[in-house]
């Protein structure tokens, strides 16, 4: 008999008249794929996608419930999109998954551009949001439109064949707004004590539970803490919930501040865990609670679920990076979970681009165009590929091609794979990149594909193999500052990881302030070294975007980095570095000194060989320099085009 390994996990739920198969919701993301008013198809595939790989409910984020209260492109609520709605739920449900909805209104935080009408931009005390809305304070009959709004979208959610809504009360939109006793600064009945700041939040659930009757399921997001001393705290939350689960049947339990909704790398795993098993702890809310945050393993999760902490988790970049986390897991397959980064490329091309990109999936998103990830179409006929490379890019393409059927020959000139992403094996920071950069080598190596360590590709190899088609993944070369009077007494940064003998000094300089300097600046921090990193531009870091970036930011504060812009290094002595900045030139002291002022693309054997196979590729930072992100979209799509 089958002994499922996550008993917890998989354990089915009741809420109310829903049945829910395991406890792992898959949390709403996927923001800007509203066109027109409506989803477009890669919306409804994306979702699809989700229930596929196994989720027991799947989430379409941020419908806004009424003009005025946009974050994003609104969802038009109309006769003709019923048709659209209708055919994600029914997507969703065909593989045996819940279909829920997030019910939003971004109060002060909405963005003006994504509403029709500026009079009807409210918040709960008024006044100029981020996002530059211009709001004035809600009267009591702004309060009753509103909270009948968020009811008539949840009833016309489950006319389109949803079974349940998300109340979203947290991550600091209007109904949070309304808690929180820093941004709301009302003196009637609904600002002031907590009773009343959690009043027009209970009440638009009440409406919602009214609208939609007594069987049907009703969940609720909240953010467990503002995790500032002045804001509202897990004990306020475990009140509200109190309250709250008179109209509702599940609360997941999220938390304010970016850093803990986005976690980056620089947070531990789980980082919201501790709010919902404080307010658990309360003893005032029966209702199951998920967690949400960082729970990117099925062992982590049924930890936490067996420890009692949590009566379920919700996941967002985890299904992103791979939907079938939940089949894997339960049919004893946790080792091929294709684990996420944290790296945030998915919300921040999602919120800059409205183009929505993983980093370690490629098809996440693009079902619509290019299929499920359960399996890669078959190539027409079998070929043998000859993969140059052994990093990331290289890895990708040898597990695409193997998996399409084609017979592959990877060769990689050291003595281990991985690439330069072996530098996750020493970096105290990097655990998330390490895990994908073991689960690329492991797979590659269950592949099938013949791998040839401390092979250069020449001629003879070539011969030997006879490909039909070469993928050349040869990677980069570190750019020398030779300009900088004394480079010769520097060392790349990757001599920090990939030079164990190296003896560092308590204080160290880096030359340049992209993310490889900045990143091993933190990591020699974290050991407790003086770091000072020179960026010569007036921004560190700029390959970093949105969220990632404010990460970054709190990591450099927490660890005490130091990072000086608009400074050009002049010199390297025996003292540390010489550079310019203000006006003057500044010592700057350091008893170790390490660059990274840019890679560059070595497309040297792509030169060489372009012309030894039919079909020649390059991929990866070879072709152009980049992010892990790039160099796997490279691999996967090189080995696509091998027909």
């Amino acid at each position: 008999m089958y002994v499922q390994p996550f008993p917890e996990l998989q354990k089915p739920l009741k809420l109310r008249g829903l049945l829910l198969k395991n406890r792992i919701m898959s949390a709403p993301n996927m923001l800007f794929r509203t066109l027109g008013g409506r989803p477009d198809e890669y919306y409804v595939r994306y979702l699809e996608h989700k229930a596929r790989g196994g989720a027991a409910i799947v989430t379409l984020g941020e419908a806004n419930v009424c003009d005025g209260g946009n974050h994003t492109p609104g969802m038009e609520t109309t006769l003709e999109n019923m048709a659209v709605f209708g055919e994600m739920a029914q997507a969703i449900h065909e593989h045996g998954a819940a279909a829920s909805v997030e019910l939003t209104h971004g109060g002060i935080s909405v963005k003006p551009q994504f509403n029709r009408d500026r009079n009807r931009l409210l918040s709960p005390s008024g006044g100029v949001g981020m996002n530059g809305a211009n709001t004035r304070a809600m009267t009591r009959d702004d309060m009753e439109c509103v909270a009948n709004a968020y009811a008539d979208t949840a009833e016309y959610f489950v006319k389109c064949g949803f079974d349940t809504v998300l109340v979203h009360c947290g991550h600091g939109w209007l109904l949070t707004q309304f808690l929180s006793p820093i941004v709301n600064k009302r003196t009637d009945e609904y600002g002031g004590s907590f009773e009343n700041r959690m009043r027009f939040p209970l009440y638009v659930l009440q409406k919602v539970r009214e609208r939609l009757g007594a069987k049907r399921a009703v969940l609720v997001r909240v953010s467990g803490s503002e995790r500032r001393p002045d804001g509202f705290t897990p004990e306020n939350i475990a009140d509200f919930l109190a309250k709250a689960q008179e109209y509702v049947d599940m609360a997941e339990v999220s938390s304010e501040d970016f850093t803990y909704t986005f976690a980056t790398p620089y947070l531990p795993w789980g980082q919201n865990v501790e709010l919902a098993e404080a307010i658990k702890a309360t003893g005032k809310v029966t209702i199951p609670l998920f967690t949400i945050g960082s729970i990117l393993d099925p062992v982590q999760a049924e930890e936490i679920l067996k420890s009692g902490k949590a009566d379920g988790v919700s996941m967002s970049r985890a299904l992103i990076a791979d939907p079938y986390l939940p089949r894997k897991a339960f049919e004893g397959r946790a080792d091929e979970i294709r684990p996420c980064l944290r790296c945030l490329n998915c919300t921040d091309s999602d919120n800059e681009s409205r183009h929505f990109v993983c980093s370690v999936n490629p098809l996440i998103a693009h079902e619509a165009r290019l299929g499920f990830g359960d399996s890669v179409q078959s190539a027409k006929s079998s070929k043998r590929v000859l993969i140059i490379g052994g990093g990331p890019s290289g890895l990708q393409a040898a597990i695409t091609a193997s998996e399409r059927g084609h017979s592959v020959t990877l060769v990689e000139k050291s003595d281990k794979l991985g690439g330069m992403l072996n530098f996750t094996d020493f970096d105290t920071r990097k655990t998330d990149l390490r895990r994908f950069k073991d689960y690329l080598v492991r797979q590659a190596e269950r592949s099938g594909a013949e791998i040839l360590l401390n092979t250069e590709a020449d001629d003879a190899l070539i011969e030997r193999v006879k490909p039909d088609s070469i993928i050349i993944a040869a990677g980069s070369n570190p750019i020398v500052p030779t300009y900088i009077k004394g480079f010769e007494r520097a060392k790349h940064a990757a001599a920090v990881y990939f030079e164990p003998e190296l003896e560092i000094a308590g204080s160290v300089v880096i030359i340049g302030g992209g993310l490889i300097g900045v990143e091993t600046g933190l990591h020699l921090a974290s050991l407790g070294k003086k770091v000072t990193v020179l960026e010569m531009s007036d921004t560190y870091a700029p390959d970093a975007k949105g969220v990632y970036k404010l990460g970054i930011e709190r990591a450099a504060e927490t660890y005490g980095l130091t990072i000086i812009t608009g400074a050009k290094a002049t010199e390297i002595n025996d003292s540390g570095v010489i550079c310019k900045s203000d006006g003057g030139s500044h010592p700057i002291p350091g008893g170790s000194v390490f660059y990274a002022v840019g890679m560059s693309a070595d497309d040297s054997l792509y030169l060489k060989y372009a012309s030894k196979a039919p079909q020649v590729v390059i991929a990866g930072d070879c072709k152009r320099v980049g992010k892990v992100g790039g160099a796997i979209q490279d691999g996967f799509f090189a080995a696509l085009d091998v027909l």
